[in-house]
């Protein structure tokens, strides 16, 4: 499908699926820039501006950030020379308004999406990985109410978003409750 060191890659999955390593696996093996939304949004929130402010009460409720936010700062990451070889999008889009917002953007950039990837892991898997992520990283936003509420925000506005892409977008599901590495070499496979 192309040459492969240009990637442009839409990687899905609820919260703890994999996707941040997955995206930083491709990162390292392809030099594609991995594009994560939610760590745009803490970074942003870290800084203590008035967007990042804003930002963190969306955050801390597990709530999703208003779209033309994300899209904005999805459009200025994709519009640097780094995403020339080609980008992985971790964490967007998760609405059907922003996958629309998407690709829009993408036609005008011509970098169309090569591939949407979908890391599927059971529930309770999630949950047991969000909580130790929560524990081991400090993160206040892997709350047991806030878990929750991010698995029923996916499952309630990012599912529809693998059936609009799927009209246009070639679209992978793959077993990512198996180890790290087996869910890599899966991943370069499918996108090969």
């Amino acid at each position: 499908m192309g040459d492969a060191a240009r990637r442009n890659v839409a990687l899905f999955g609820p919260a703890g699926s994999g996707k941040g390593t997955q995206a930083e696996f491709l990162n390292r093996e392809l030099g594609v820039e991995h594009i994560a939304t939610g760590e745009m949004l803490r970074e942003e929130r870290s800084r203590g501006t008035e967007l990042g402010q804003a930002l963190a009460a969306y955050l801390d409720a597990g709530k999703l950030v208003p779209d033309e936010v994300i899209v904005a700062m999805i459009r200025h990451r994709l519009s640097d020379p780094q995403a020339d070889n080609g980008f992985v999008l971790d964490g967007f889009p998760r609405t059907l308004a922003q996958a629309r917002s998407l690709q829009e953007l993408l036609v005008g950039l011509q970098r169309p999406l090569d591939i949407a990837v979908v890391l599927d892991v059971p529930s309770e898997q999630l949950v047991a990985r969000l909580s130790r992520r929560a524990t081991l990283e400090d993160r206040g936003d892997d709350t047991p109410a806030v878990i929750a509420e991010r698995l029923r925000i996916y499952h309630d506005e990012t599912e529809p978003v693998l059936d609009y892409l799927s009209q246009s977008v070639p679209m992978v599901r793959l077993d990512g409750s198996m180890p790290v590495d087996e869910v890599g070499q899966m991943l370069l496979k499918a996108i090969a």
